[in-house]
């Protein structure tokens, strides 16, 4: 009987014990992207995008190869954003399309599609997709 009653104890304790555990926040479904703040119809060379970035587990570098402009993600942890990733997967693409604000990447023959915008604040909010139709999120910072 005491064993009974030590458990509901314990039971009803957990509770209160899972709320002084750190919580972590959480990422929210894709959405949608911001409103560009930029012409997007004026041209642009995308010099803005060129360099490193990184997102949770991820790293992204955009470079110029002869006059296109590429890029390449690598995954750094074992998070699946809902595409199916594993730990050390990597992307290399082209960038589609680039304005003064946005830009529009691929890989691997729509295996990764991403879209994405600047934001006031210098980041990059970005809505990725693969050929299966799942999608995640990124908010891309540059790397320090």
């Amino acid at each position: 009987m005491r064993v009974f009653a030590l458990a509901l104890c314990l039971c009803a304790s957990l509770p209160a014990l899972a709320q002084e555990l750190p919580q972590f926040p959480k990422a929210g479904p894709p959405g949608s992207l911001p409103e560009p703040l930029c012409d997007t119809a004026l041209a642009n060379n995308g010099e803005w995008l060129v360099g490193r970035w990184v997102s949770p587990q991820s790293r992204w570098e955009f470079h110029r190869q002869g006059t296109a402009l590429v890029w390449s993600l690598e995954r750094k942890g074992s998070i699946n954003d809902g595409l199916g990733w594993s730990e050390g997967t990597r992307f290399d693409g082209n960038v589609d399309a680039v304005s003064g604000c946005t830009f529009s990447i691929s890989a691997g023959g729509g295996q990764f599609v991403m879209e994405g915008v600047l934001t006031d604040g210098g980041k990059v909010f970005g809505v990725a997709a693969n050929a299966k139709g799942n999608s995640a999120r990124f908010i891309l910072r540059r790397e320090r």
